[in-house]
């Protein structure tokens, strides 16, 4: 497997997204590239590496990793759907967690997967505000979390 290096990485503030939703709209102007955003955390807090038995149960992914994938473009120059990932130690059953929370999966967006160990993933219709669309990702994600955050969040750009 290739390893991908970020083009570009940077901290922002969950009030101060402005940053993060430009490359939103770049990328989905060109229909290519990834964003993926984690909280950061002090060393001190960061979780031991999964051990040799993780295979067997519980999440890997006590400091959530999101991702965004602007949506293709059709045949027929339509924008499809953007698919939006959340990694988490949240359990099974995130969705109606995350709804229990009070978070709930917004209107229009189509779940694809909720995996205990692969994450949550969804389709969210192309013409979808990229500020909401991240503003709740980043709820979503501290929703979750389960490690101290230090409230700013860190976002690796991809082409």
């Amino acid at each position: 497997m290739t390893r991908v290096d970020a083009r570009l990485s940077f901290e922002f503030a969950p009030e101060a997204t402005g940053a993060v939703v430009v490359h939103m709209e770049r990328e989905a102007a060109s229909h290519s590239g990834w964003i993926n955003a984690r909280p950061v955390i002090l060393p001190q807090d960061e979780p031991p590496a999964p051990g040799m038995f993780a295979i067997f149960g519980g999440s890997p992914h006590k400091v959530p990793r999101l991702t965004w994938l602007p949506g293709a473009e059709g045949r027929d120059g339509a924008t499809g759907r953007a698919t939006v990932g959340l990694q988490h130690a949240g359990g099974p059953h995130a969705v109606r967690h995350l709804r229990d929370l009070g978070h709930p999966v917004p209107e229009g967006w189509r779940v694809t997967q909720d995996h205990p160990r692969r994450g949550l993933v969804a389709e969210v219709p192309a013409e979808a505000d990229h500020a909401a669309v991240l503003g709740w990702l980043i709820e979503a994600g501290l929703a979750l979390c389960e490690v101290p955050v230090t409230g700013l969040w860190r976002a690796d750009i991809y082409d």
